[in-house]
């Protein structure tokens, strides 16, 4: 077959973008022609049989959560050992224990420790930033709110590098260990962060237990990958010069491998950081304490002052643990101090922990101290203010927020949703796997054909549509901002270091952050789910394709300047098809991240699998398909991530 099509079929046929392009308009031509016919929409209302097996699941969990053996024993101890934990840590800096009228510090003591704590193991810039940015959440009126998610982000942390850094270690001295963890840290980067709540909540029941838990498991493979990294990139040399002398395998790790990878490994505590922030912020939605109360009961009765505030507190946060970190990294990585220098370093910390020690004592003796001022809480001004510019702005720029929205809906949203909504399912398949075949191979093509019939056998075939018709609309909108500002970023160093605060800050902010202000702006609509995809993922993308381009020989591009290209020709001749690579992994990022926002959409209009899953987790009649919504979105996101990742590695 292969000989006759090379035989027969003109070469430009034979081209993957003009096959797929062909496919593309036979696909439409047929949708529109069978519109409506074997849809597999279910209502609201309706289940299937494996809903209906999974919401009997669900129902003889909770029944046997008291009796059954697993649970007494395993599943129940364990979440009160998590919980204790937690509080614990709540009841030092936010939530008065049991009898108390106040946390064992009192709001000026968390503050001079945070800051002695930073200023410890990096430098005083750091420690006053840190004190400035925290001293800024009790100014938006959420001290007790941010004490809690701080309190959750720091205990989850702590348990998940208790596991992180171990395996992490043994998967980078060991390739068997690594090769058996690669399928589930690759799982788990897939997984949409909406999947783990329904589970864990059903299993642990809502509250710190959950949500913790919830967070470690998003959190552990960051750290586990990290960790391995920095181990299996150290250099050899010294390895065996430590060899040589007849070091153990314990010496050969803690007294040359650790310390040369402690750079690395205290970049993988920071991301593990980030990430943990992130997710205590989501689970609010099983009961985390924090901020995540104030945001999600804004989403709710669209409350914009209040959601803005506490999203606002929630970059404050974010900011303080990613600089606070990164300047730890920074620190490690100085050289060591001469005699004076340290000497001075060492009288240095010893005031700043005697000054803290006096802030705490304060702090537990003085009202004001303990408990955040109300003359300094300028919550409602803020949100009054917030609510006052947005409804300008809605008013003012109504073309740019209710018209073009309406505009795109009509004119781009609404046909891909029909042309994949609507048309016959089994028509959607073909037309997907052909296309797994032509840009990832026979065995991507046979892959994705199977989990998508399994996303058919579960029932739930018209809402993974929906979902995907935004995954594809917000990829490729991100995948236009990524090569423009890539592109832009790669070739100039100038408008890189502009654009590196807003990247940084994109990729700190929690995704829940971005639900507010688009909310506003747009409505509760699909729209609006596309946009807080478009700005989560667009970051991440910006960089791969920048590094991309920066990193074409610089040889090919005065090659076609010498030979008379103009810039554009050698953007579009030169640097991008050379940088082809990092632009497909680019695509690959992009729609994981954005799969891992648009679900999250289900809270502002966006429908689909998202609104199944968060309906399932506050409704018990819904549970079996909020379950059952969670499994089609890991199958739609291994199907695409697997298209894209096979894409990239066949370049």
């Amino acid at each position: 077959m292969k000989v006759w099509i090379e035989a027969h079929v003109p070469d430009f046929l034979r081209r993957k973008s003009v096959m797929i392009v062909g496919l593309l308009i036979i696909w439409f031509a047929l949708g529109r022609i069978f519109k409506g016919i074997h849809t597999l929409d279910l209502g609201n209302s309706q289940d299937t049989p494996t809903t209906e097996v999974l919401g009997q699941f669900a129902a003889n969990i909770r029944a046997a959560r008291a009796e059954n053996p697993i649970f007494v024993y395993v599943f129940n101890p364990f979440r009160q050992g998590i919980e204790s934990f937690i509080e614990a840590i709540r009841s030092v800096i936010s939530e008065p224990a049991s009898g108390a009228l106040i946390p064992f510090i009192g709001w000026l003591g968390v503050l001079a420790l945070i800051g002695l704590i930073v200023f410890s193991t990096s430098n005083w810039r750091s420690s006053l930033l840190s004190m400035t940015l925290i001293f800024g959440c009790g100014v938006l009126g959420m001290w007790q709110y941010s004490m809690d998610t701080l309190a959750l982000t720091l205990g989850s942390v702590v348990l998940s590098l208790t596991i992180a850094l171990p395996i992490g270690i043994w998967a980078g001295l060991n390739d068997r260990v690594m090769k058996m963890i690669r399928p589930m840290l690759d799982l788990a980067q897939i997984l949409p962060t909406l999947v783990y709540l329904a589970p864990l909540a059903l299993v642990f029941l809502i509250g710190v237990a959950a949500s913790t838990i919830a967070t470690m498991i998003y959190s552990i493979p960051i750290g586990i990958r990290i960790t391995a990294h920095a181990i299996r990139s150290l250099q050899n040399g010294p390895i065996e010069a430590a060899e040589s002398m007849g070091s153990t395998r314990w010496q050969k790790l803690t007294k040359v491998q650790l310390p040369m990878a402690k750079r690395t490994i205290i970049l993988g505590v920071n991301q593990t950081t980030l990430a943990a922030l992130s997710f205590v912020v989501i689970a609010a939605l099983i009961g985390a304490p924090g901020l995540g109360e104030p945001v999600i009961q804004a989403l709710s009765i669209r409350n914009i002052g209040d959601g803005v505030t506490a999203g606002l507190a929630v970059v404050l946060i974010a900011v303080m643990l990613d600089r606070s970190t990164t300047a730890a990294v920074t620190h490690s990585n100085q050289l060591p101090l001469t005699g004076g220098e340290l000497l001075f370093r060492r009288i240095s910390v010893a005031v700043a922990a005697l000054a803290t020690l006096i802030a705490i004592i304060v702090s537990r003796q003085q009202l004001w101290a303990a408990i955040f001022p109300e003359s300094l809480n300028f919550r409602d001004p803020i949100g009054g203010a917030v609510d006052t510019f947005t409804e300008w702005f809605t008013s003012t720029f109504y073309f740019l927020t209710t018209s073009f929205n309406e505009v795109f809906t009509l004119n781009i949203l609404n046909p891909i949703e029909y042309l994949l909504a609507d048309a016959p399912w089994y028509l959607t398949i073909i037309m997907i796997s052909l296309i797994a075949a032509i840009v990832g191979g026979r065995a991507v093509a046979l892959l994705s054909a199977v989990l998508l019939l399994l996303i058919v056998w579960i029932g739930l075939w018209n809402d993974t549509m929906i979902t995907l018709t935004q995954v594809l609309i917000a990829t490729a909108v991100v995948m236009i901002i990524g090569v423009v500002l890539g592109v832009m970023a790669g070739r100039n160093a100038k408008f890189e270091r502009l654009l590196k605060p807003l990247l940084d800050a994109g990729q700190t902010l929690p995704a829940f952050v971005y639900l507010v202000p688009v909310l506003a702006l747009f409505g509760p609509t699909r729209f609006a789910a596309i946009v807080c995809g478009v700005f989560y993922a667009s970051p991440v993308v910006v960089r791969v394709v920048a590094d991309g381009v920066r990193g074409v020989p610089k040889e090919m591009v005065e090659a076609a300047i010498a030979s008379g290209s103009s810039t554009t020709q050698v953007v579009t001749k030169v640097q991008l098809p050379a940088s082809k690579k990092s632009l497909l992994l680019g695509a690959n990022q992009g729609l994981i991240f954005v799969l891992a926002v648009v679900v999250i959409g289900g809270l502002v209009g966006a429908g689909g699998l998202g609104y199944l899953v968060l309906q399932g987790a506050s409704k018990p009649e819904l549970q079996g398909k909020g379950l059952a919504a969670g499994l089609a979105i890991v199958l739609l996101g291994i199907v695409m991530d697997r298209i894209a990742h096979a894409s990239a590695k066949r370049s």
